[in-house]
């Protein structure tokens, strides 16, 4: 097993009871999944690369991905072995993992394949990017600063972070981005939208602002780790960007947890 899976293993075991118990039209139960699995005969798989090395990427779908209907001309499923997002056809995926987490990014140029500066280099174009950080290993910092700003009711969660004495309390502002639009679907989600040359939670990701928009998700699973999902389209494609949205956080269980 590579440490991507071992790092991530903790998910896996909860995954499917969450998707069974979600009870909402985001999430499948394992049946529903099974049967809905078959519907998606085309797929990108998304190398990988991290703190083990490099990782292949997968020539069938993992088992947990799944649509319940096929996609919006246009689209397609990129999956790496532990998160997928549905981006425009013909973009280039690539997974970075590590001791605080994971994510997928997904832009129309080409990863370089050995140059680990320019993997994770950030980007002033298109983009989208779905990152699961752990609240619990080093990435409980990242985890914290953005608790302070999008999630009021676990500011506690906050101050044990900066009880540690290891990061000062002025690296953890309170309250959302002065610039941000942000829509609260329950104490532990925010949608929001970053506007062109301004900084928020669209550029809390690989993204540099730019003249168009970021728009995305923020979820805090009962664990304390943050999932979150950055979405900027040219402005060509800029209409698929809720679609986006939506089915990436179908595919992602743990944005129910």
């Amino acid at each position: 097993m590579t440490l991507v899976h071992n790092l991530l293993r903790h998910r896996y075991a909860l995954l499917l009871p969450c998707a069974a118990l979600a009870g909402t039209t985001f999430f499948f139960s394992p049946r529903h999944a099974q049967a809905a699995h078959s519907l998606i005969t085309q797929f990108q798989g998304c190398p990988a690369d991290g703190q083990t090395g490099p990782v292949a990427a997968p020539t069938v779908l993992p088992t947990p991905f799944a649509l319940a209907a096929p996609l919006p001309a246009g689209l397609t499923l990129y999956a790496s072995q532990d998160l997928a997002a549905v981006g425009p056809v013909g973009w280039h995926c690539l997974q970075l993992y590590g001791s605080s987490g994971t994510f997928l990014m997904l832009r129309p140029e080409a990863f370089p394949q050995s140059d680990r500066a320019a993997l994770e280099a950030q980007t002033n174009g298109p983009g989208i990017q779905l990152s699961s950080t752990f609240g619990t290993t080093s990435g409980r910092f990242d985890v914290a600063r953005t608790v302070a700003r999008a999630f009021p009711n676990y500011q506690a969660y906050v101050q044990s972070v900066i009880q540690e004495g290891i990061e000062p309390a002025s690296h953890f502002p309170s309250g959302p981005y002065p610039d941000d639009q942000i829509t609260r679907e329950g104490d532990r989600d925010v949608a929001f939208t970053t506007p062109p040359h301004t900084t928020g939670f669209g550029t809390e990701s690989r993204l540099i602002a730019n003249n168009s928009p970021i728009q995305g998700l923020l979820h805090l699973t009962t664990a304390h780790d943050l999932m979150a999902l950055q979405v900027r389209l040219p402005p060509s494609q800029s209409h698929l960007t809720q679609t986006i949205i939506e089915q990436t956080r179908k595919l992602n269980a743990d944005f129910g947890r």
